[in-house]
């Protein structure tokens, strides 16, 4: 055999991410903090699992009452409280998903806690909360 003929397996054995292999997905991120990478779909989060997000607190924290702390606590009422969002949307903009109540997500150098409630499907804002 000539040592210029390639190796049959080495041509066939192509690079196959591990969770190709497993069979799970990867998508890239289109929005948030982590726009351009890419994550892979947890079990949890294969099919769309929607959560509306009931309140968003500093959890055990004492908050301090400054402009910036003010400043992020607002926005994050005004952009989550009330909203239904997809599993992974809320991942991709890297909230962590402790179970069907609870989330956390950094943000103003902090972690806020955001109580969430499980929906079968994407559902209109809550009445009476957040700007709208």
């Amino acid at each position: 055999m000539s040592t210029n003929t390639p190796n049959v397996k080495d041509a066939m054995s192509t690079n196959v991410s591990p969770s190709a292999a497993s069979g799970h997905e990867s998508y890239v991120v289109t929005e948030g903090k982590k726009r351009g990478s890419t994550r892979e779909v947890r079990d949890e989060a294969a099919y769309d699992r929607f959560y509306t997000v009931l309140k968003v607190h500093g959890g055990d924290a004492i908050l301090t009452d400054n402009w910036h702390t003010n400043e992020v606590f607002s926005h994050l009422r005004n952009n989550f409280e009330g909203i239904t969002f997809a599993m992974r949307t809320l991942e991709a903009w890297g909230a962590m998903i402790e179970n069907d109540k609870r989330a956390y997500y950094t943000a103003g150098g902090r972690v806020w806690v955001l109580d969430l409630e499980a929906c079968a499907s994407k559902k209109a804002r809550l009445p009476g909360t957040g700007k709208g």
